[in-house]
């Protein structure tokens, strides 16, 4: 049996609403995602589940509130959709609680429910502190992020950092006793909460078992709640949403398509993942990239180098994979260089020129040959797509674990990575997958 329009999901980067989306296609549902708010849905029939990226994670509060405002208005005139989710970055970054509020009175819904655990990230809330492998995020290395830096690892005072004075009062929260001990307490809580006056109310979670608890108390509530939160949650409230959709077997053939990896992410989590794809035995034919700050400086005031374009084009053609990445500019800067100095570069400022250059050479690139395209890193993956036009993408099938290979509606193979997201083997994964669907 087909539905249609039956949920929607806003996230704020690219990768968010890929990997939230994914959770629905697991269970059956044919899904799509829109690049930007700028996108309208070219076809809607036959399509249960929508997620829009309203690419507002790096920007003004302001901004990430005008934004979210579009893309609820984008999905209203053109859905009508049974329920909505607003996907959070498990780690904490972005405008959480402007982007949640706004959506939820654009929705004139009760309540949000914020799920920030991501546990099989090793990301979860306790007491209301939002840990990384046992860690306060705030005391990670991707609190350093250079475009959203991370500064408070206590999600209800995060929250409350990020709102008016006069709203900070509607942040509440729901601890892990009370999650541990079931849907019925939770249930209970979340009512006292909406009677007081709360909003935004944070949910502890340490286990997936906490998470669907959360969900099941949300899916028994006669009040409007929306959920926020990660791929985990949508994991879970796709249950319940998806109901009597079954998922269909599933054939990928993509081609003996030649790979390439465009990586613009300062997370050192991508670094190991590009590190340990070097170091294997199984891909010997496998040609690293590493740029410098002055190459991005040159391609940015010139134009990108047609040297390099013909050099990686020459190494496509010849069945090589080709990785171009920037791991170690942001985690080795330190704005003294010459070229940093002369260029009064930041962090900030590089990390965007950065992208900027990486979605030009892309784009250089698949003009002149088709490929595989691998993007690493929020930012990346949306100016790579958004530069090729691949402005709505039908999810395909996992590649690895909350990674997804995707199909744009002319038929390029597109496959995004958060730069904080999967194992140091996650590269070596997603590449074996392409090998055993060619």
């Amino acid at each position: 049996m087909i539905f249609s329009d039956l949920v929607g999901i806003i996230a704020d980067d690219l990768t968010g609403a890929n990997d939230t989306a994914l959770q629905f296609h697991i269970k059956g549902a044919s899904t799509k995602i829109l690049l930007d708010t700028e996108c309208t849905p070219k076809i809607k029939a036959g399509t249960e589940v929508w997620a829009l990226s309203s690419e507002s994670r790096n920007v003004t509060p302001k901004e990430a509130i005008s934004r979210v405002e579009k893309a609820v208005k984008t999905f209203t005139d053109n859905f009508s959709f049974d329920y909505y989710y607003k996907k959070i970055d498990s780690t904490l970054r972005g405008n959480i609680a402007p982007e949640t509020l706004v959506m939820l009175n654009a929705l004139e819904y009760d309540a949000a429910i914020i799920i920030p655990a991501f546990p099989q990230e090793g990301r979860i809330t306790v007491g209301g502190y939002h840990l990384l492998k046992g860690t306060p995020i705030g005391r990670t290395e991707i609190a350093r992020d250079p475009l959203s830096p991370i500064t408070e690892s206590h999600v209800p005072t995060l929250l409350q950092s990020q709102l008016d004075e006069s709203e900070r009062c509607i942040v509440g929260t729901i601890g892990l006793r009370t999650v541990m001990n079931g849907a019925g307490p939770i249930l209970i809580k979340i009512n006292e909460l909406i009677k007081e006056g709360k909003k935004l109310i944070v949910a502890d979670a340490s286990s997936i078992t906490d998470i669907e608890q959360i969900a099941l108390a949300i899916s028994k509530s006669e009040k409007n709640l929306l959920p926020a939160g990660t791929a985990a949650g949508a994991q879970v409230l796709a249950k319940y949403w998806l109901a009597g959709i079954e998922k269909e077997g599933v054939n990928v053939s993509t081609g003996k398509l030649p790979k390439l990896i465009i990586s613009g992410t300062a997370n050192q989590i991508t670094a190991s993942q590009i590190q340990k794809l070097e170091q294997s035995d199984d891909y010997d034919n496998v040609n690293f990239i590493p740029l410098d700050t002055k190459t991005i400086l040159d391609g940015i005031k010139n134009g990108v180098s047609e040297d390099l374009v013909e050099r990686i084009i020459t190494n496509l053609s010849s069945n090589v994979i080709v990785c171009v990445h920037t791991s170690n500019l942001i985690a080795n800067f330190d704005g003294f260089s010459e070229d940093s100095f002369n260029a009064e570069l930041t962090k900030e400022k590089l990390s965007g020129m950065i992208t900027d250059y990486l979605a030009e050479l892309t784009k250089r690139i698949t003009e002149k040959i088709e490929v595989i395209l691998i993007t690493l890193g929020g930012e990346t993956s949306y100016k790579c797509c958004k530069v090729i036009d691949s402005n709505e993408l039908k999810l395909v099938d996992e590649v690895a674990p909350a990674i997804s290979i995707c199909s744009d509606i002319n038929r390029k193979w597109i496959i995004t990575k958060s730069g904080n997201l999967g194992t140091t083997n996650t590269l070596i994964e997603i590449l074996n997958y392409l090998a055993h669907h060619e």
